[in-house]
């Protein structure tokens, strides 16, 4: 592909008046309040107004018996393609199923000038990628999550601290290993191991057990071979930037286009609360699905510290917590009533029911790519009591818009939480600080230089 986009070249070719880019979510719904839905929706809304036709691809779910349908009904122009075909553990790792039924006809029919992937996965992944470069497209794949560069997904090493992305065979099957529940000294020693093609040998647990430096060198292949077709891995946070050199991404290769919120502003009136009471308590938010790498477990944690008598309220918005996982969460809470029941807010409401509380909690062990839940709740006015860790820690200036404390540790948030409770003048301290946060106005303007090959 040439350094810029022949956006004339490609309208001809296309017959259209604008070029399409074509979103690959490697999911079978847009909806929801998840980070990445998010993103897709708000930015493929605002592509029109910069010349172009967008389109979100999905994949139908394997087993549904449902005939694919070209067109869902949306806002959006989405088209929904079969399942993809031979999704097997060595095709997982490598990011490559047998077959991707309707992806090379879709592309012929569409012609985009970009293809924009949200994923690196079976749905899309590699043959995704190939049938991209074949018909000259551009490509660019947005770094939502860890999974794109790690195996275990969550770039926690060995289940607990947060790792510095560098793949390496033995140290990564080490840690998926270990994520499974394996002592570290057992799964180092399986990490060793050379055994077999990574067929996964005959399905059963040794056998996965033996293939899984196997599985692990796939994984890291797949992702070499990515490089090498990927034109830009757009990153959200500035961290991401050191992991994809670490892996040998090529520096030009690499475009930071910082996230914004999606929502129209919303009124923020003054808080004059000189003391917080039983009547007026500390509101606090959690805003975000329910998952161990969120750092739920050190808000609760926190919670058993503080005296339950404090005039503190927690409102919980978000997914997920009618999982075991959740539930389990959940349990010993029952009949406090500082923990509000758990709720799910849509993402165009979000806004409006931050703006009713006095900070955010965002207090996740994982390395936050693009965190969401920080911009919108400046946005909203609210200071950001969250982990001294990725994302979060680039956007909040400690003591300055927001505080900061170490991921995980249940006995410091519940000291900063104290803190503010007896402090109300310090909050508004940390609100007034709060700068103007970036929309996906801005975002979207900053990607089309991407898309057009002037990053």
């Amino acid at each position: 592909m040439p350094a810029t986009l022949n956006v004339g070249e490609v309208e001809r070719r296309s017959g259209t008046f604008a070029p399409t880019c074509l979103h690959l979510l490697g999911a079978s719904s847009v909806t929801g309040g998840g980070g990445s839905n998010t993103f897709v929706r708000a930015l493929a809304k605002r592509q029109t107004n910069l010349g172009w036709k967008s389109i979100v691809v999905l994949n139908q779910a394997l087993g549904d018996c449902e005939a694919p349908s070209p067109l869902i009904a949306s806002p959006l122009d989405v088209r929904m393609l079969p399942p993809v075909l031979g999704t097997g553990r060595k095709a997982y790792y490598a990011r490559r199923p047998d077959a991707a039924p309707g992806v090379r006809e879709l592309f012929a029919e569409t012609t985009p000038a970009v293809v924009h992937f949200h994923t690196l996965g079976l749905a899309a992944g590699m043959l995704h990628l190939e049938a991209a470069k074949a018909i000259g497209a551009r490509t660019v794949v947005t770094y939502h999550t860890g999974g794109i560069s790690c195996p275990q997904t969550g770039l926690l090493e060995n289940g607990f601290s947060p790792c510095d992305g560098r793949l390496e065979i033995a140290r990564c099957t080490r840690c998926r290993l270990a994520n499974r529940g394996m002592p570290v000294k057992l799964a180092d020693l399986i990490a060793r191991i050379e055994v077999g093609d990574g067929s996964g040998g005959d399905g059963t647990l040794i056998g996965r057990l033996i293939s899984s430096r196997s599985m692990t060198k796939a994984f890291i292949t797949s992702f070499q071979s990515a490089i090498e077709l990927i034109d830009v891995f757009h990153i959200q946070s500035r961290w991401i930037a050191d992991v994809l050199r670490r892996n040998g991404v090529p520096e030009r290769k690499i475009a930071f286009v910082e996230m914004g919120v999606s929502q129209e502003p919303v009124a923020i009136g003054e808080r004059k609360c000189e003391t917080f009471t039983d009547a007026r308590p500390l509101r606090l938010v959690f805003a975000g699905r329910c998952s161990d790498v969120k750092g739920i477990e050190a808000i609760l944690g926190a919670l058993r510290q503080i005296d339950q008598q404090a005039p503190i309220s927690i409102s919980l918005l978000g997914s997920g917590w009618n999982s075991e996982y959740g539930q389990r969460l959940l349990g010993p809470f029952a009949g406090d009533k500082r923990l509000r029941a758990p709720r799910v807010v849509a993402a165009e409401q979000m806004l409006h029911e931050l703006v009713t509380h006095d900070a955010c909690l965002v207090p996740s062990v994982c390395l936050e790519t693009g965190p969401l839940a920080v911009y919108e709740a400046m946005a909203a006015g609210l200071p950001v009591i969250g982990s001294r860790l990725g994302g979060i820690a680039e956007r909040i200036r400690d003591d300055v818009d927001g505080l900061l404390f170490p991921p995980g540790n249940a006995t410091e948030l519940a000291k900063t939480i104290e803190y503010v409770l007896a402090a109300p003048r310090e909050l508004r301290r940390l609100r007034r600080n709060i700068r103007p946060q970036r929309t996906f106005d801005d975002m979207a303007r900053e990607l089309d230089a991407i898309y057009r090959g002037r990053n």
